[in-house]
């Protein structure tokens, strides 16, 4: 089998970490390599350093060498890959899925080491809504921006998932809320020139996902990821 690489991007709270999740449960014998990124972000309540990130502060994270690491600014915290880490699993597994920003997946693309690995690499992005979605939004909001108009759908989206994970709405969760929000569409611009891009309505917050397999347009965007991923 040739080993293959998903690199999986959208905004925000758009659904991609239950995706894989639901994944890893309705394939229980695919076996995938799931590498563990680097974030200056603060851990979550559910989240434990060394198994969702690596948790390290922003001068941490700038200083690694770029010869083994692909380091960018998403929104306003900085990540990184370890290539290291990408080689060991390709080594291991036929499947290796990564929850990626646009930057870095942009990033990871032009690396010399990694465009001489023996792999197939697919970019596929989970979008909100459809552009044409967006457009009516837009049209309904009246005197907005693009960005407005998709802050509009991501915003409740973030918000809800905040609440469920038992956090204060602070100013400063508010905050990173915005920013988060603000950035949708940028994001979605990016991803238009993705292989594949899969509309998802159901976000991270969404009650679809607690079901195996996933109800809704969970289970749809399900179906639609195992179509690509065994492609």
């Amino acid at each position: 089998m040739a080993k293959k690489i998903i690199l999986l991007s959208g905004p925000s709270c758009v659904g991609k970490t239950p995706l894989i999740e639901s994944f890893t449960k309705t394939h229980p014998y695919t076996k995938l390599g799931r590498p563990v990124l680097y974030t200056s972000r603060p851990p979550r309540s559910i989240e434990k350093d060394g198994v969702d990130y690596h948790f390290r502060s922003e001068q941490e994270i700038r200083a690694l060498p770029r010869e083994r690491f692909i380091v960018g600014k998403t929104r306003h915290i900085w990540q990184a890959v370890d290539l290291d880490e990408l080689e060991a699993l390709l080594g291991e597994y036929d499947l290796v899925i990564y929850d990626l920003h646009p930057v870095l997946v942009q990033k990871l693309m032009k690396h010399p080491r990694v465009q001489e690995l023996d792999a197939a690499i697919t970019r596929i992005f989970l979008q909100p809504a459809s552009l044409q979605e967006i457009e009516n939004i837009h049209s309904l909001l009246g005197d907005v921006s693009m960005s407005e108009a998709v802050a509009s759908i991501m915003t409740p989206k973030l918000v809800s998932r905040a609440q469920q994970q038992g956090v204060e709405l602070t100013d400063e969760v508010m905050r990173d809320i915005e920013i988060r929000a603000a950035a949708a569409w940028e994001e979605i611009e990016m991803g238009q020139s993705w292989d594949h891009i899969i509309i998802n309505h159901d976000g991270e917050e969404c009650a679809n996902w607690k079901e195996t397999p996933p109800r809704g347009e969970a289970g749809k965007t399900l179906r639609e990821f195992v179509r690509i991923v065994n492609k």
